[in-house]
């Protein structure tokens, strides 16, 4: 028999061992912790805990007011962090940042259709907010003034000066809203008309503003709306659509040509535009250009190309193109560097419709 001066250390260390268990206060029935598991590692907070570096955010998580929420595009969660300065943060293409309700400059949400069914959150300040378009970034903002301000104070004695100016409104003009900022200013329209106008001023200044003018309204219906409003009047009775018809008239450059057709093709997504071209002998004015000569191989290559996608873009009868889709494919591919397809067509038009309408 094991004498009980045995047990006495061994009771008095596991009495020990459990009043200070009994001391820690077990984890309440409803606690703070989501569990959709029996693994305690994959257990997280009910609510969201930020710190510095941005974390996932669950579905079922309450998120604490005045974060810095994000989604990220390239995993599609849910990411939030504090709402601190961080000069190396920036938005890129994997990620969108919520705009904070302060921002929003009296933004209205819209009213709940009839019979939507709301998500009701337990913290009313948690909701996203609606994304915003970016702001212009304020280095993009100074390069478009300064080159703007350069050219509508040029005098144009010397014309290679503009260069540089040209060349910056061009790579911004890609964006829709420096385009439409661009449309906007009717000095700096009136200017690049200027330019686009036979002169003694170079081929390169006058092919770089006809493809500033072009880039600035294409596919970008606002700008082509607003660039136009400027011309048409008393004080500018004639606008760009007469500059590219004279160019193409009387111009020979491959380059300047094929910029103007690009100006042409932007300038006739408006109706009225393209009724005017074609009302000023357009498709004549086509097949004269698509046969310019004398050309290099590749100049004239590309300039039927130009012609071609003009052709496909604004004069196809749309059932037409519907009904042989793969055949005009190709033709935009410019699988036939000839494209005798457009002068057919061409030609047809000028024959059966004096005005080149579509059908």
């Amino acid at each position: 028999m094991v004498p009980r001066s045995t047990f006495l250390p061994c009771l008095l260390t596991l009495s020990t061992f459990l009043s200070a268990r009994a001391a820690t206060p077990s984890p309440k029935a409803e606690s703070n912790l989501i569990c959709h598991t029996n693994h305690a590692s994959e257990c997280y907070s009910q609510i969201f805990q930020p710190t510095e570096k941005f974390q996932t955010v669950h579905d079922d998580q309450n998120l604490p007011p005045g974060l810095h929420v994000r989604m990220n595009l390239a995993t599609g969660v849910k990411e939030a962090r504090l709402n601190i300065p961080d000069p190396d943060d920036h938005v890129d293409s994997s990620s969108l940042t919520i705009i904070d309700e302060s921002d929003l400059d009296g933004y209205q949400e819209p009213p709940e259709e009839a019979g939507s069914s709301a998500i009701n959150f337990q913290h009313e300040e948690s909701r996203q907010q609606p994304f915003l378009p970016p702001q212009h970034d304020i280095a993009e903002g100074t390069l478009f003034t300064s080159s703007a301000s350069d050219i509508k104070n040029h005098a144009f004695t010397n014309d290679k000066d503009l260069l540089p100016a040209l060349e910056n409104l061009e790579d911004l003009s890609h964006s829709y809203q420096w385009g439409l900022s661009l449309a906007k200013d009717s000095q700096l329209i009136h200017k690049l008309f200027q330019l686009l106008l036979p002169s003694n001023l170079s081929l390169e200044v006058r092919s770089l503003a006809t493809l500033v003018f072009g880039t600035a309204i294409h596919n970008n219906q606002a700008a082509l709306t607003v660039a136009l409003s400027h011309f048409y009047n008393d004080e500018w009775p004639e606008g760009p659509l007469e500059a590219v018809i004279m160019a193409l008239l009387h111009e020979q450059s491959p380059v300047l040509l094929n910029r103007m057709m690009f100006l042409l093709s932007s300038l006739c997504h408006d109706p009225t535009q393209l009724q005017a071209f074609l009302d000023a002998g357009g498709v004549e004015l086509l097949i004269k250009t698509f046969n310019a000569e004398p050309m290099a191989v590749d100049d004239r290559v590309k300039l039927r190309k130009k012609v071609t996608h003009f052709v496909l873009d604004h004069l196809m009868p749309t059932a037409e193109i519907d009904g042989q889709t793969g055949e005009y494919d190709s033709l935009k591919e410019g699988s036939d560097p000839d494209a005798e397809w457009t002068m057919i067509h061409l030609q047809q038009l000028a024959e059966r419709n004096p005005n080149g309408q579509k059908d």
